[in-house]
């Protein structure tokens, strides 16, 4: 059994976290894996990862201000340069993973019908992209299911695209879609699985597979030494952030910064893990900020999770991150907003507290119960491990992928 894994990056950013997971766990099935990545960053994974020089090209064209000329001819090289992997890989089926950071490599909504010539494909949705008009959130706006155009309201937002392309970009991913009636998708969470299916998977094979992670790297330890590793001086609770970029809007940073000053009278510490700084270094008296900065090394992010009482994740719009998943598996109870997928994730009374609201008022309200409830001897971590380890392990996601892939086609 051969099964190609296509993501935009290899290990950098939430989506290519999931899919390196799932291609280790497929592997540790012993399932011969092989990724193509567009940027290949950290070649030291336990199996075959291939990019190609083509795939570069276009970045450059970028640089200087042509990316809306290249586009086509990158595209169209790209396309071919897949086509000749999978011709000598000769894949059993195909996991398609995020395109949109790919976009200057030449990756692009063209490569689908490309896998989908060799082998059965899934496409796995890490975000709302594959049926809006160029947005990986939408917030509250509904356009993509009658049709995005230039009146969308976040067009500089990553991924950004200018708004008379648009309505362009919306009518080719249907087009696409429509082309393509065997390609499946995958989404972690019922919520994107809603999603999609009012969108322009409609007529598609819509199946929900939660995000694994190797539980024997994310688990509990002992608070004390932690935080002593990390030096982590604190007199009150330990609040943990999360984030690859806090200075992206929908991380919800302000919020949490409003939210904690609101929160007087009380000694806290907040580690932050991300790069920016989301308005932190100055939130109020009281509150004491140990940033670690952006850190992918998984060793650092689980003493990190393990040192925190808390895991605050204040996302504007979520899938199923990572982030909320790790803490869990590392018995770290959450606070969340009841957006996109957090409300599967985060369950009141087992592992953690969802706000009323998307609001600072709503999310101090929501720490302050939290913090109540742990003075009070409420315990909450061995709940949160256990629900990691009975629904978010990599080896059963991983076989719940091979369950699928079997009911597709070629695999045995």
């Amino acid at each position: 059994m051969h099964v190609v894994v296509i993501s935009d990056n290899d290990n950098r950013g939430g989506a290519a976290i999931a899919a390196a997971r799932l291609a280790e766990g497929l592997a540790e099935q012993n399932i011969r894996v092989t990724r193509i990545v567009a940027k290949l960053k950290r070649p030291t994974f336990t199996y075959p990862t291939i990019t190609a020089q083509r795939f570069r090209i276009g970045r450059i064209a970028y640089r200087l201000g042509l990316g809306g000329i290249w586009e086509p001819v990158q595209y169209r090289i790209a396309a071919g340069a897949l086509d000749g992997m999978l011709t000598q890989l000769r894949p059993d089926a195909i996991s398609v993973h995020n395109l949109h950071s790919g976009i200057a490599s030449g990756f692009s909504l063209g490569l689908l019908p490309v896998c989908t010539r060799h082998a059965p494909t899934v496409w796995t949705l890490h975000d709302m992209w594959s049926f809006t008009g160029r947005c990986a959130v939408s917030y509250a706006c509904r356009k993509y299911l009658i049709g995005c155009d230039a009146t969308c309201p976040t067009p500089r937002e990553y991924p950004s695209l200018a708004p008379g392309r648009i309505a362009g970009a919306w009518a080719s991913r249907r087009q696409v879609l429509a082309d393509e009636p065997d390609l499946v998708a995958v989404t972690p969470s019922q919520w994107l699985a809603r999603e999609a299916r009012a969108g322009l998977w409609s007529s598609h094979q819509v199946e929900v597979i939660p995000n694994g992670l190797p539980l024997d790297v994310y688990r509990p330890g002992k608070e004390s030494q932690v935080r002593a590793t990390l030096g982590i001086k604190a007199n009150g609770p330990v609040l943990l952030a999360v984030a690859e970029n806090f200075t992206s809007r929908y991380r919800g940073s302000l919020l949490l910064v409003n939210a904690l000053r609101r929160l007087t009278r009380q000694s806290l510490t907040l580690l932050t893990l991300g790069q920016g700084d989301g308005g932190f270094s100055n939130i109020a008296e009281g509150v004491h900020v140990h940033a670690l900065g952006y850190v992918d090394d998984e060793a650092t992010k689980v003493l990190a999770y393990e040192a925190a009482d808390i895991y605050v994740h204040p996302a504007l719009a979520d899938n199923l991150p990572n982030g909320v998943v790790e803490a869990l598996a590392c018995g770290t109870p959450v606070v969340a907003f009841p957006v996109g997928g957090l409300p599967e994730l985060v369950r009141p009374g087992q592992t953690g507290w969802l706000a009323d609201e998307v609001s600072p008022e709503a999310l101090a309200a929501t720490i302050q119960r939290a913090l109540q409830d742990l003075r009070s001897g409420i315990y909450l971590r061995d709940l949160c491990r256990s629900v990691a380890e009975a629904e978010y392990g990599v080896g059963l996601q991983a076989s719940r992928y091979l369950e699928l892939f079997r009911s597709l086609g070629r695999m045995n």
